[in-house]
């Protein structure tokens, strides 16, 4: 079976950025802070070695607002700005991959992970491998659809499929939004339920299935937790959508624009 790698090129890169900090800054002949684009072409040329993929594709979020920002106006809102030197080399990563010449892809209103979502569901007789360091995409994982989770730049490197997932954490594929809809996430500012924790979250979706199965017993939980399950239903929906990748991107991407021997 062929192979489509799909690349999150925003984790990459600033995993490529600040995996390169402690040897200093490294500097062009022209002085420009250039961490982030050899992280990146480094880490990039590993990640082909090792996967050999037929097809290859890199996604990244733009600087524009999403449809989530639409639904919620604060989503992302708590995170910090992006250092100056890593947001000077963003073109020049982007110049790079198109030197290569490796397709990148980005869509104004989605981010890179809806991009993602889309190509894997889109080609799905071909075995689909995502890089990312992002859990969100464990949603993804389909039975030809694995994540390969990059926990120290490109050398140290997780491979997640249905298999292994249900191993480790006793969920589905699809429960992982659930959980997370309900114990929300600091880092995208999605609130989740009050109170209740990963631990908390896993559990309650283990024991009804999945979300919906859970609001339509939401009285039989007992105690605070209950009540807060309760109380911040409306919460808890808004979260679920927030968490959701969406996998029907409009896009006009085929396998032959996103194939690796004629770039």
């Amino acid at each position: 079976m062929e192979k489509l790698l799909l690349i999150d090129g925003n984790s990459m890169l600033f995993r490529a950025y600040y995996g390169t900090l402690s040897r200093g800054h490294m500097m062009s002949s022209t002085g420009v802070v250039t961490n982030a684009v050899y992280g990146f072409s480094t880490m990039l040329t590993k990640a082909i070695e090792l996967t050999k993929p037929d097809y290859i594709l890199v996604a990244f979020d733009t600087k524009d607002k999403t449809f989530r920002h639409e639904m919620f106006g604060e989503y992302k809102g708590t995170r910090k700005e992006v250092d100056n030197e890593l947001v000077s080399q963003f073109a020049l990563v982007r110049e790079f991959i198109d030197a290569y010449p490796i397709p990148r892809l980005e869509i104004s209103g989605y981010e890179a992970d809806d991009i993602i979502g889309t190509l894997s569901k889109q080609y799905n007789d071909v075995k689909v491998e995502i890089l990312s360091s992002d859990r969100d995409l464990l949603q993804l994982i389909d039975t030809n659809v694995e994540v390969l989770l990059m926990k120290k730049g490109i050398t140290d490197i997780k491979t997640m499929n249905l298999q292994n997932l249900e191993a480790e954490m006793n969920i589905t594929p699809s429960q992982i939004v659930d959980v997370k809809a309900l114990q929300g996430d600091t880092s995208d500012n999605i609130p989740g339920v009050p109170s209740v924790g990963e631990k908390t979250a896993l559990k309650l979706i283990q024991q009804y299935g999945s979300f919906e199965n859970l609001y339509a017993h939401k009285d039989e939980i007992k105690g605070k937790m209950g009540e807060n399950v309760r109380n911040y239903e409306a919460q808890a929906r808004l979260s679920y959508e927030l968490a959701k990748i969406d996998v029907e991107v409009p896009n006009s991407i085929t396998l032959g624009y996103a194939s690796l021997c004629s770039s």
